[in-house]
């Protein structure tokens, strides 16, 4: 093998391991926010065009989630109804955008901020963008991420998922290894020192 091919084949090694630590990360945000993989690719791909950082829409997310029970007063000042007709939870994206839209509708700009901080906690400041005109570039550039083919379909996240698990055992195998080795390597030049 030429030194150029070696490179090559270590670069696309270290593309794999970026992909699966990626669709690692993105799967349990998933499960951390009730927000589908593609949803929050299309968040991810739209926060880099709307200055608005997706540390801050999770965050958001997260409070949300939390604030489904107990702040009725505030989600009647927006007119938005959390639970289904048959009194199931609706999808937190769902909730997320009638959120943001029912906040755009308050004119007043006090109020407004009060109740996004009573939903939203300290990401409601940040998300001011976003929730100004309704949501619609958040999910505008959403779209635009799905038609440029820029979303990961959620089969080939699991796979390479199962990838990172797979490295992950691989080093919790060889870990041990390497530690016995170091200590033999201490002891051996330790007389030395």
């Amino acid at each position: 093998l030429s030194m150029a091919a070696g490179g090559a084949i270590a670069g696309l090694g270290g593309m794999a391991v970026k992909a699966a630590k990626d669709a690692d990360e993105l799967n349990t945000l998933a499960k951390q926010t009730g927000v589908a993989t593609d949803e929050l690719q299309k968040m991810q791909y739209a926060s880099d065009l709307i200055d608005v950082d997706t540390d801050t829409i999770i965050g958001g997310l997260r409070k949300l989630k939390k604030n489904l029970d107990g702040h009725e007063e505030s989600w009647q000042k927006i007119g938005v109804n959390v639970k289904n007709a048959n009194g199931e939870y609706k999808d937190i994206t769902t909730i997320f955008y009638d959120t943001i839209k029912g906040l755009s509708g308050i004119a007043n700009e006090t109020e407004r901020d009060t109740v996004a901080m009573d939903l939203f906690g300290k990401s409601a400041d940040e998300l001011a963008g976003v929730i100004d005109d309704g949501g619609a570039a958040l999910k505008a550039l959403g779209e635009e991420a799905e038609n440029l083919g820029v979303i990961i379909p959620q089969e080939d996240i699991d796979k390479a998922n199962e990838l990172n698990d797979t490295l992950d055992r691989l080093k919790a195998e060889i870990l041990p290894t390497i530690t016995k080795l170091g200590i033999q390597v201490i002891e051996a030049i330790q007389p030395y020192i």
